[in-house]
């Protein structure tokens, strides 16, 4: 027995012992007072002492084998934390012990029971934690991506100059969306081809040269199937040309078709140097994106349409006179700018009422369709024409000087000279021009009046006779 059980085994003998030796005095006491064993009650008393004793004796050690040893050892195992201490108990207490031992089990059952709820419960809320956690970071990337497809498509439809939205795209949209190396092609109605309108600044001045056929590559095939292709290794698909070979460093590749009112105008196609830098999520932008870029090039084309007929003249297809001054105005800055000479032409109809008095308007205009004509024919394609108004025609001439100019007007009125118009009925109209034409280097202090000195040259070429040409250097 340890140091921690002595005293209260000690206490269990203790209390035994006094309760008896009480008892024997007791019966001892009134054996003498009744005289001992003098008298035959004083004897039965003494016996009865006697009878005490032995069954103090008796009782203490069936109560030390049945009861007190094994309530040691039941004390002793739950002080040293035995596993079961109850079924090591015998004698009487067994039964007693066992049902101790069942209700314990009971209860440890209960408890494990609700150990094991509470834990199912925590592990209920940890994953409510984590799948809030997902959810949040799920609508946080949601958020992320609609407010920059806000952004972008805000950017987009914010344009309505196609020159202007081919410039934006690099910066504006694709680089929000992380997106650096990208091409866009648009199909051509005149050349019947692919051809890149918007690249990324690096490929600018190689990419731009590179057109395709419809059904060509894998792009041509984008765009007559109108299904996207992705690619994570451009080295398993025969049909990638790499650009025509320019693009040999492109690994993988991802393309979508832009689709405006349910048809196809182009392609827009993502490069990448390494493979599968493209993840599956990336498809889906890239059609949100190809659909906000469709409608806005579509748009683009349309307003650029409505704009180019509103600078036109509706009967010979040139600029108008508005346009006309807009583009002065920008040729004569750009030329302060760059330190070039610049030239304008004006020429007016010699007799073109008559025309239109003896054979109608109708053959007036075709006359003057036929000046618009021979205008084109002898202008480069960097000159600017335009109907000033009536009959009177004006010409930029960028980057040209006094000599060249007189060239290009000589030419223009002998092509105006030399054209014949078969009215029918053997009858054949001709026609000649006054021009007037004026040069002037970027620093003179007279070249915003250029094209009144122009102007006035031609009158005075028409006051000297038909056809007649005059210039001046400013």
């Amino acid at each position: 027995m340890d140091a921690e059980g002595s005293p209260d085994r000690f206490g269990w003998r203790m209390g035994f012992a006094l309760a008896w030796c009480g008892l024997l005095a007791s019966t001892a006491a009134a054996s003498l007072l009744l005289g001992g064993f003098s008298t035959s009650r004083g004897v039965f008393l003494a016996g009865v002492a006697a009878g005490e004793f032995v069954l103090a004796v008796a009782s203490s050690v069936i109560l030390e084998w049945t009861v007190f040893r094994h309530v040691e050892r039941l004390r002793n195992a739950v002080a040293e934390g035995a596993d079961d201490p109850l079924t090591s108990v015998k004698g009487p207490l067994a039964t007693l012990a066992e049902a101790i031992s069942a209700r314990q089990e009971r209860s440890v059952a209960t408890l494990r029971g609700a150990v094991r709820d509470r834990e199912e419960r925590l592990a209920q809320v940890e994953r409510l934690r984590r799948d809030l956690e997902e959810t949040r970071s799920n609508l946080e990337s949601n958020v992320r991506y609609l407010r920059t497809m806000a952004e972008v498509s805000t950017a987009i439809a914010g344009t309505l100059d196609p020159e202007e939205l081919y410039r934006i795209l690099p910066e504006r949209v694709m680089a929000k969306l992380g997106l650096n190396d990208f091409c866009i092609m648009l199909y051509s109605r005149e050349t019947k081809r692919l051809v890149a309108k918007s690249v990324s600044a690096g490929d600018v001045g190689k990419t731009p040269e590179f057109t395709l056929a419809p059904g060509e590559g894998v792009a041509g095939k984008v765009f007559v199937s109108g299904e996207p292709a992705w690619i994570p290794d451009v080295g398993s698909s025969p049909d990638f040309l790499h650009y025509g070979g320019r693009r040999t460093d492109v690994r993988s590749f991802m393309c979508v078709p832009l689709v405006s009112k349910g048809k196809s105008i182009g392609v827009l196609m993502l490069n990448h140097p390494e493979p599968n830098a493209f993840e599956p999520g990336l498809l889906p932008t890239m059609r949100v994106l190809a659909s906000y870029l469709a409608i806005a090039i579509d748009n683009a084309g349309m307003f650029g349409m409505v704009k180019s007929l509103a600078e036109k003249d509706s009967l010979t297809l040139l600029y108008n006179h508005g346009a006309f001054h807009e583009k002065l105005a920008i040729e004569l800055e750009r030329a302060n700018r760059y330190v070039r000479p610049m030239s304008v032409i004006m020429l007016d109809l010699d007799h073109f009422k008559e025309i239109n008095d003896r054979y109608g308007h109708t053959t007036g205009d075709r006359v003057l369709t036929l000046v618009a004509g021979a205008l084109g024919a002898h202008l480069r394609k960097t000159d600017i024409a335009a109907r000033y108004g009536g009959d009177e025609f004006a010409a930029i001439l960028p980057e040209t000087d006094l000599s060249s100019a007189a060239m290009i007007a000589e030419r223009i009125a002998e092509g105006i000279s030399n054209v014949r118009l078969d009215i029918g009925g053997g009858s054949v109209v001709s026609f000649t021009a006054s021009v007037g034409y004026a040069a002037c280097a970027h620093d003179a202090s007279g070249r915003g009046d250029i094209l009144n000195t122009a102007d006035r040259l031609m009158y005075d070429s028409k006051r000297r006779g038909p056809g007649g040409v005059l210039g001046v250097q400013i």
